[in-house]
């Protein structure tokens, strides 16, 4: 009964460490994504819808704002309906400047067929789509779409705004993201302002953009980096940091949630086996009573009784937790170093099952697991304390 209670323990310490590490490296992959696809933060007016000006708000004053900014690009964001024969499908038309290189963003590099400078000369204007948009329209290089402003006001069409305009596709990219891949059309910052609500010539001779977005050195340093900024440029200026933090906050939330709920279901196995624990140790004062009432009678207090049925439910739960976290590591190991794991191309992002070491977790759940056993130990220990020595010894 001792070996099983220890082997419940350890299973489930084991599928604690497995699942909290897969869990970890989904999260570490993504959060990975997270920082290499989009701005680290990004400089929006309060209007989002509007945008700003770069001649009143020029980058060089978002830069004296924060020093820690790198790569400060300028970009247009807009909905749009972008139409292929009879194929149609909303889309976001992102415009930004080709020379900059569009460090910022994941299609950056993730071009499958032409390339960033492409976007720069064509005629018709041209606009790089997301591959599964692409499939979505049945759109290939050199085929030509018709994009249709549903932003734009009826006082902007009469004065010459935009409702639809001609492109041409110059570039596929494939970045492994959805929102990139099945919504974004990448063009140039001057045909990307033309799909801006209410556009007319004025926003392009003051260079109206949506935004300006900026990587950091550290991004887990975004808060600190916004507070300043609000301080330096916020308030009568219009101007906001929307972060990545923010941009994804409901993701974040989602899996720190998930991470929770699989932990805190899976100690029940670690709970169950405290119980296995508890049944053991009452077993146990159940046929050592005699043996029980003879230390008592040699001087032993109730006091030390009781201590030594703790040692006995601690021994059980440290040789638990101990097998259990090696064996967990030790699979772990395996599925990290072989990448023997294989997922499903159509249902997962990634080709393998990803693996993240989390030592301060592994430490929680080792003191969790501990915490249980001492406290199945503590109620046999108390009942093994008050048996009557005599009563033990008439027995034998």
């Amino acid at each position: 009964m001792t070996s099983m209670s220890i082997a419940g323990v350890a299973t489930g310490v084991m599928a604690l460490v497995v699942v909290l590490s897969v869990m970890g490296g989904f999260e570490a992959d993504l959060r990975r994504k997270m920082l290499s696809g989009q701005p680290h933060a990004e400089v929006m007016a309060e209007n989002a819808t509007a945008g700003f000006s770069l001649k009143e708000h020029p980058l060089e004053e978002i830069a004296r704002a924060i020093p820690e900014a790198t790569n400060l690009e300028p970009f247009t964001e807009a909905d749009v309906v972008i139409k292929r024969k009879r194929f149609m499908s909303s889309a976001t038309i992102f415009g930004i400047d080709p020379a900059k290189g569009a460090s910022n963003w994941g299609f950056n590099g993730a071009f499958i067929e032409g390339r960033l400078e492409d976007l720069a000369s064509s005629n018709p204007p041209g606009i790089a789509l997301g591959d599964q948009l692409a499939g979505q329209l049945g759109a290939d290089l050199g085929d030509e779409i018709v994009i249709l402003s549903p932003q734009a006001g009826v006082g902007s069409i009469l004065g010459g705004g935009t409702l639809s305009r001609t492109f041409k596709v110059v570039g596929i990219f494939s970045t492994g993201m959805f929102n990139y891949d099945s919504k974004w059309a990448v063009t140039n910052l001057d045909e990307g302002r033309r799909f801006m609500a209410d556009f007319d010539e004025s926003l392009a001779v003051d260079r109206f953009v949506s935004g300006v977005g900026f990587h950091l050195r550290d991004p887990m340093q975004v808060g600190r980096i916004k507070s300043r900024f609000e301080r330096a440029l916020g308030g009568s200026t219009g101007l906001r940091l929307n972060t990545w933090q923010e941009t994804n906050k409901a993701l974040l939330f989602a899996l720190k949630l998930e991470k929770f709920a699989m932990g805190s279901i899976l100690m029940l196995v670690v709970v169950v086996a405290a119980f296995s624990i508890s049944g053991t140790m009452m077993m146990t004062i159940f046929h050592k009573r005699g043996h029980v009432s003879l230390l008592r009678a040699l001087g032993m207090s109730k006091r030390d009784v009781a201590r030594l049925y703790m040692i006995h439910g601690g021994v059980i739960g440290v040789t638990g937790v101990v097998i259990g976290l090696a064996l967990g590591i030790l699979l772990c190991s395996a599925v990290e170093w072989t990448r023997g794991v294989q997922l499903p191309a159509d249902v997962y992002y990634l080709k393998v099952l990803p693996v993240k070491f989390l030592p301060w977790d592994y430490l929680v759940i080792a003191l969790a697991a501990l915490g249980f056993s001492f406290a199945a130990a503590a109620y046999p220990s108390w009942i093994a304390s008050r048996q009557d020595p005599g009563a033990g010894l008439r027995y034998e």
